[in-house]
């Protein structure tokens, strides 16, 4: 039973009272202790719900200032390839496997699946109260488990009515097919960010789509971290 929302349209920010903010910065506290996705100098824990730049700004900040750094261990995995400056630092990040909760002073942090990139994560804050509240970070419906709670944050970016799609075809059979055709006609160059990119990989590669994927370096160092936990890609070349 969901008995507030708190809406966060294309990263504007906006707060409700309760136990769910989100910050000038972007950072969506809950609770007491937990900030996700960006830095706040107030709160002990920090959460990265998935690797992409706009869910680890200010990462260096936390690293410094906050007592944890969690994350699940895929995030981790990419974050090394995408933030290298980082180097040394990496040690202060705790990964938390998917539905195996924290217990920080009286609240429980909770990273379930998001179906989005490798290791995306929502996130569930238990409060000393009983209150739950849930941040989904980016997802998509198929795959993401809905987690019962009080108050719920919804990453939103395409949440616009301008943005539904007008057909109801499985855009991952429009994918291949396109690709399919288009190599009867010589080389497909795709683009895309880190993480969906491999996605596309993986889709191609169960369809039998079996041309090599040539790609540049860090393309290629996170294509290797994704089949490390587990993805499928086919033939990888830099």
């Amino acid at each position: 039973m969901i008995g507030s929302l708190l809406e966060l349209v294309n990263h504007e920010c906006v707060s409700v009272t309760g136990k769910a903010t989100v910050t000038q910065r972007g950072a969506v506290l809950l609770g007491n202790s937990v900030a996700c996705d960006a830095y706040h100098e107030n709160r002990p824990l920090r959460i990265v719900t998935h690797a992409h730049a706009d869910h680890t700004g200010g990462l260096r900040w936390s690293l410094r200032d906050c007592e944890k750094v969690l994350m699940t261990e895929a995030t981790r995995d990419l974050i090394e390839v995408l933030e290298e400056p980082i180097g040394s630092k990496i040690k202060n990040i705790e990964t938390l496997a998917y539905e195996s909760p924290l217990q920080y002073n009286n609240e429980r942090i909770t990273l379930f699946k998001a179906e989005h990139i490798l290791g995306a994560a929502q996130v569930l804050v238990e409060t000393a109260e009983g209150e739950r509240v849930v941040w989904t970070g980016d997802f998509k419906l198929d795959g993401t488990p809905v987690l019962n709670c009080d108050t719920l944050v919804v990453e939103s970016t395409y949440g616009s009515p301008s943005c539904k799609r007008s057909f109801d075809v499985d855009v991952r059979n429009l994918l291949v097919q396109m690709v399919e055709d288009r190599l009867k006609k010589g080389s497909v160059y795709i683009f895309g960010y880190h993480g969906k990119l491999q996605e596309v990989m993986q889709i191609l590669h169960k369809a039998d789509v079996t041309v090599p994927f040539v790609m540049p370096e860090k393309v290629f160092n996170i294509s290797k971290v994704c089949e490390r936990h587990g993805m499928q890609l086919g033939c990888l070349t830099q």
